[in-house]
């Protein structure tokens, strides 16, 4: 877990990995966050602060301070390894004292509860009772995220690539010889007791993070890209196939690769800039997107799946993303923009440091507001119980059009005097060639619907919209640009 300083867990945004709490806080309901941590990506929780001020624990008695010791095993179900630091400060009264630092890793193969059956999921800045289905679920993931914790037998330290071992060292300040020292408390390796004697061995996660070949030792570790030429793959004589490339390594290098290898293929088109009312050059697909979508598949694949790799299908009109597995526990296609579990939380932890995982559980939502704002359609995820397909579309068809002189002329002595959603509509209707109000409505939520419909009302008076509809009150009317 990562090292806090003292002075700063009084900013420290509560969320998926911390949580700030009186000391006065009901200990049932504190250990309910510990479960809900452990069931997640783990945590800690700094007890002792109340509304972002150091209040201290010294108002507690011995025998509250030693409850509070004792939670993990009086009140969780199996018996909860917690790591306790005691931290000085000065408390709201000038006087010194201590705040807890009390810190959980994430399980791999348990499922923690409380008393009374009862099973936590942290999922953003809250502690989620699970329902039934969810449990189910989450029992039934819980073995393949276990999978990244196991160890690798044939793994030594001088399989590890060079390079990402020593960037990894500098990203956490360490400068020890023993590097087993910074690997074991990320979940890298394990520590193996034989009688008197101590070894360590890497996990599964330490060497798809720093192994030179991660192949060698687990099966379908790789990235492989196909571009096709057309809107479908083709084979036998027909094959249109235009290039091919299979990525392997450590997974930060394998990002790095393939997103050199998508950025040289990538095409830009012409659109309508609602700034300017000119046209301008846009990328195929908006970066943040196919990134996002690339790092979640890494991350949160299932890497026990060791028959498949993740693979990126690159057509005319669409981006695929392959990942092996399902999507991970309480995850599902209707929640996927809000709800976060990893599945992979070692891994999803260092390349969070490493910098390639956004904040947890804002990924695929930033990928929606992307296309968005590209006036792009929403990605498309394909789901069932062996992987995830996710489908960025570009809109070919629209973004083929060449500079329309005639629309650029026709608007550009009224685009200075338009507001802000007039703009947004002719946008959208250039790239779709449509648009609806509600679909308008999504896409700038800050206005109002009426101000929405006001705007394409104006439009369609001075000419640059017309109004498709089969009555005056049809809900299936559109507006599209006169040509």
């Amino acid at each position: 877990m990562p090292k806090y300083q003292t002075e700063k867990l009084l900013d420290i945004p509560e969320g998926k990995t911390f949580d700030r709490k009186s000391a006065k806080y009901d200990l049932n309901k504190l250990a309910n966050i510990l479960i809900a941590f452990a069931n997640a990506d783990g945590g800690t929780v700094a007890l002792g602060i109340a509304d972002k001020k150091f209040e201290g624990i010294n108002m507690l008695s011995d025998q509250k301070k030693n409850d509070v010791y004792q939670i993990g095993t009086q009140r969780i179900i199996p018996a909860l390894k917690i790591d306790i630091k005691r931290e000085n400060i000065i408390n709201i009264q000038g006087k010194e004292d201590e705040i807890l630092l009390l810190t959980v890793l994430p399980a791999d193969e348990k499922l923690y509860s409380n008393k009374k059956d009862e099973v936590f999921l942290r999922i953003g800045d809250e502690t989620h009772k699970v329902t039934y289905e969810e449990r189910k679920n989450l029992e039934f993931d819980k073995g393949i995220r276990g999978y990244e914790s196991q160890v690798v037998e044939d793994a030594l330290l001088d399989d590890l690539d060079d390079d990402v071992v020593s960037e990894y060292k500098k990203m956490y300040g360490f400068d020890g010889k023993n590097i087993w020292k910074l690997l074991f408390p990320k979940g890298l390796a394990k520590r193996l007791k034989k009688g008197n004697k101590i070894t360590y061995k890497l996990t599964v996660a330490g060497v798809l993070l720093l192994s030179k070949y991660p192949t060698a030792f687990i099966p379908g570790a790789r990235i492989r890209f196909i571009r096709y030429e057309g809107r479908e793959a083709l084979t036998g004589t027909d094959m249109n196939i235009v290039k091919q490339e299979r990525i392997e390594g450590p997974l930060t290098k394998m990002l790095e690769r393939v997103s050199e290898i998508i950025e040289a293929q990538l095409r830009t088109f012409s659109a309508l800039d609602p700034k300017t009312g000119k046209f301008i050059d846009v990328p195929e697909y908006p970066k943040g997107a196919w990134i996002e979508g690339i790092v979640n598949a890494v991350t949160h694949r299932g890497y026990n799946y060791t028959g498949d790799d993740i693979r990126i299908l690159m057509f005319d009109d669409r981006l695929e993303i392959h990942s092996p597995g399902g999507l991970p526990a309480v995850v599902t296609p209707e929640n996927i923009r809000k709800t976060h579990y990893s599945r992979n939380p070692y891994v999803a932890r260092a390349l969070t440091d490493f910098g390639w995982v956004r904040e947890f559980g804002e990924g695929v939502d930033r990928i929606y507001k992307d296309m968005n704002e590209l006036f792009l359609d929403d990605p498309i995820y394909e789901v069932d119980d062996n992987s995830v397909n996710l489908i960025l579309k570009n809109n070919i068809v629209m973004r083929s059009f060449r500079k329309n002189n005639e629309l650029q002329s026709k608007i550009g002595e009224d685009w200075s005097s338009l507001n802000f959603i007039e703009k947004a509509a002719i946008s959208y209707a250039y790239e779709k060639g449509s648009v609806r109000t509600k679909e308008l409505s999504n896409i700038i939520d800050d206005y109002s619907i009426n101000s929405v419909r006001n705007a394409l009302k104006h439009l369609t008076e001075i000419g640059i919209f017309e109004r498709v509809a089969t009555s005056p009150t049809s809900p299936n009317q559109y507006y599209k640009l006169i040509k």
